[in-house]
């Protein structure tokens, strides 16, 4: 039982002596139970998570040394080998095994253990630590709702201190990415209790408010009006309100002041001394001057005059107290190198950009970052301190488009791209993606990109050629039979990475090779925006996963396409997504401090920094029917990391 058990049990035998409320005989039978239940307790205790009864070899000791010592890969590999061989301690074996794969971090490896585990034979506590362990994989993996689901299994008061901090840092960040804020911040306000360090409860305080500020105002004073059993918790509702209605100024510090003396020894205190709210939303070291990096001549001015038209919206349209001062770098006019120097003695803070992967390369291989830079693209491997990247990327659509089909229940795959490098490496991340999500690839198809019948890859990954050619065969022996040749029966979903122009007329081959029934997947390039159902009626059923920014359902803000007419009035249906993509350059720097914990739901998806500062999106998913591109029920989002290619042509930037 714990000390603090035992403390009130001798509170209430005390309370009980001195009072005189018992007899002499019902104190004696008090403290004879009390005793027993101690004995019991302490029985319980040895039959408890690491089963201390059962004496540890010193394999397993060494192992546990190796483990704290930092050597993880030594450790997993050393608790691998022992868990392999039966013995009472197998299971805790295998949890140790997974917890130390977990920290190198190989979750497959980490996963196996687990499932090798053995529930009935866990304690309460080890069972927890199993689940624990089995929703961190999951959300690294991107099924949030799984791992929701494993977090809702465990027994928190089993649960050291230290797990118990993991615990709700799971949870928070599993309901931040699903947009329950309000879960997610009870969920921080509890975290607070197991932080041991002050940096780690300010990241967590600046989390809370982040959230806080998503929370839309309509629940913001439901959530006020409800009685509320934390005081914490209420002083952080009341904190938003303050906020909200004094956003900058002398009548923001009275009502922070005024706050402050209703919720003394708040966490929020350390948020309002540390000036935080009176800094905006650009809290990146303060960024007071961002420089930005595109092309103002070349083959890809266009690109970067849609990206530029995007973020000088969003610019102008930023109504807080304290706007950055802009400045744009032409990176046609001289070296990369020089061209950062200039703009950090000019006073930049942060610099937006370059926009090309050589670019991007030049300035971080031959320079230290002594100003934060933010790509606009990313360059695979590339890790620096300082170095943010930022892409729109068809790998965030496959990925999502994967998530899709798997979640639908889709198994077994063809492949169908171009033959080009892109389509290569296209069908690479499909592949990849495909199978790290567990689905089964059956075929890799190509096509010729000049061809314009397509009937013949086609009925080559459906299996109808080789159909064909066997009725040949028969009829040459028997004559002439009544055939109908048949398409392969195993697959159930094709990936489509093809143009709009080659899906128009690709799709329709699927039905005529009695494939209609077969689930498609393609890519964000389908759709530009625009119905056009004497065309788009070749895409029937053919699904695809895009950019917010496209959707009037999915974007509602001063920033939506309705509003930004005029711009995008000015630009190709091809360059509309970089229209959004420079929305989210803009308003992304404001976020970038805690965008590792809270998504931002931007213009190009919704934005999440990695554990390699590369800033994923994730998207809306659509499909076509009747000629025009219908939202469609999104599975779960944020998937498994994997590498990246930019949105434009190869070699482009």
């Amino acid at each position: 039982m714990p000390s603090e058990s035992i403390f009130k049990l001798i509170v209430v035998f005390m309370k009980c002596y001195t009072d005189r409320a018992w007899s002499n005989q019902a104190i004696i039978t008090f403290l004879l139970l009390s005793i027993m239940l101690l004995l019991a307790s302490g029985c319980a205790v040895k039959a408890g998570a690491d089963s201390p009864g059962v004496k540890k070899s010193a394999q397993e000791r060494k192992a546990r040394r190796l483990y704290e010592q930092g050597q993880y890969s030594d450790a997993a590999r050393a608790y691998q080998r022992l868990a392999q061989q039966p013995s009472e301690r197998q299971d805790v074996l295998h949890l140790q095994a997974a917890q130390a794969f977990s920290k190198i971090p190989r979750d497959d490896k980490a996963k196996k253990n687990l499932d090798l585990v053995r529930t009935e034979k866990l304690s309460t506590a080890q069972l927890s630590h199993l689940h624990l362990m089995y929703a961190q994989i999951d959300i690294n993996a991107g099924n949030v709702e799984q791992a929701l689901d494993f977090l809702r299994r465990i027994s928190v008061s089993s649960l050291s201190h230290s797990r118990k901090a993991e615990y709700y840092k799971l949870t928070a960040f599993a309901y931040g990415l699903t947009k329950q804020i309000v879960k997610s911040v009870h969920e921080r306000v509890a975290l607070d209790l197991y932080l041991r360090t002050q940096q780690e409860r300010d990241s967590n305080n600046r989390a809370i408010s982040e959230l806080l500020s998503l929370m839309p105002e309509q629940t913001l004073q439901q959530q006020r009006r409800q009685p509320q059993q934390s005081i914490i918790y209420s002083g952080w509702l009341s904190l938003e309100h303050a906020r909200r209605q004094f956003p900058v100024g002398v009548k923001q510090q009275e009502a922070l002041n005024d706050w402050a003396d209703q919720y003394p020894g708040h966490p929020a205190q350390a948020l309002i001394s540390s000036g935080y709210f009176q800094v905006s939303r650009f809290k990146l070291a303060n960024v007071r001057v961002i420089a930005v990096f595109l092309p103002e001549s070349g083959p890809y001015r266009s690109y970067a005059a849609a990206l530029k038209a995007g973020f000088v919206a969003a610019y102008e349209r930023d109504h807080t107290s304290v706007r950055p001062t802009i400045r744009f770098y032409d990176t046609q006019q001289a070296d990369i190198l020089t061209i950062y120097r200039r703009a950090v003695a000019d006073g930049a803070q942060l610099i937006i950009g370059p926009l090309n992967k050589k670019h991007i390369k030049a300035l971080v291989e031959r320079n230290d970052l002594t100003v934060p830079v933010m790509a606009l693209n990313y360059v695979e491997g590339l890790v620096k301190s300082n170095l943010y990247q930022f892409a729109l990327s068809p790998l965030d659509e496959v990925q999502q488009s994967v998530k899709q089909a798997r979640l639908a229940g889709h198994r077994n795959a063809i492949i169908l791209a171009p033959q080009t490098a892109d389509g290569e490496r296209l069908s690479q991340y499909f592949q990849q993606a495909w199978e790290a999500n567990g689905g089964n690839v059956l075929r890799l198809q190509s096509f010729d990109p000049k061809a314009r019948d397509f009937s013949f890859p086609v009925r080559e990954m459906l299996s109808i050629n080789e159909s064909q050619s066997r009725l040949q065969q028969v009829q040459k022996i028997i004559g002439v039979v009544e055939y109908q040749p048949r398409r392969r029966q195993d697959v159930d979903v094709i990936f489509l990475a093809a143009s709009e122009k080659h899906a128009r007329l690709i799709n329709p081959q699927f039905y005529h090779n009695r494939a209609g029934s077969v689930a498609v997947y393609g890519l964000a390039k389908l759709y530009q925006g625009y119905a056009d159902k004497n065309k788009d009626i070749d895409l029937e059923g053919v699904n695809f996963c895009t950019i917010p920014w496209l959707f009037a359902e999915t974007y509602q803000s001063d920033l939506s396409r309705a509003s930004l007419q005029e711009i995008e009035a000015q630009f190709p249906r091809s360059l509309l997504s970089l229209i959004a993509f420079g929305i989210d350059a803009y308003a992304v720097v404001a976020h970038l401090n805690e965008l590792a914990d809270i998504p931002f739901y931007g213009a190009a998806g919704d934005l999440l920094l990695n554990g390699s500062n590369r800033i994923e999106r994730h998207l809306v998913c659509a499909r076509f029917k009747d000629g025009e591109a219908v939202l469609v029920e999104m599975a779960e989002e944020h998937d498994v990391e994997t590498p990246v290619q930019d949105v434009f042509p190869v070699n482009a930037l």
